[in-house]
């Protein structure tokens, strides 16, 4: 099942749920794809994303939620390029707004987090 609050966001391709996160190694492999030093680095170069650093991303969030797929793995897969896209955006939206806003999806100090 697919956590929000873990930053996490999945999409259907041919029947089977893919779930992403963004983890801390997922991060750092993308930082090293893309061979920069800072996510300030790595947000200017996002903006100019090329097929294969659509699948690169892809492939480091899909490994971070737990399937074994490489970026050409990733290439293969029969959905189409905006659903991709469009989970690769939610992710980093999710966490960008756990960072944002600690307190909205149930982070430490919730209430729905002390209840638990």
């Amino acid at each position: 099942m697919t956590n929000p609050a873990r930053g996490e966001t999945s999409f259907l391709a041919a029947g089977e749920k893919f779930t992403m996160r963004l983890t801390l190694g997922a991060l750092a492999e993308i930082e090293a794809a893309f061979n920069v030093a800072s996510l300030s680095d790595l947000a200017t170069r996002l903006k100019s994303f090329a097929t294969g650093d659509i699948a690169a991303v892809a492939a480091a969030l899909l490994r971070a939620g737990g399937h074994d797929v490489t970026a050409n793995d990733v290439l293969r897969l029969p959905v189409d390029l905006a659903t991709i896209v469009q989970a690769i955006a939610d992710v980093f939206a999710l966490v960008n707004r756990e960072v944002s806003d600690p307190l909205a999806a149930g982070g430490k100090g919730s209430p729905s987090a002390s209840a638990a």
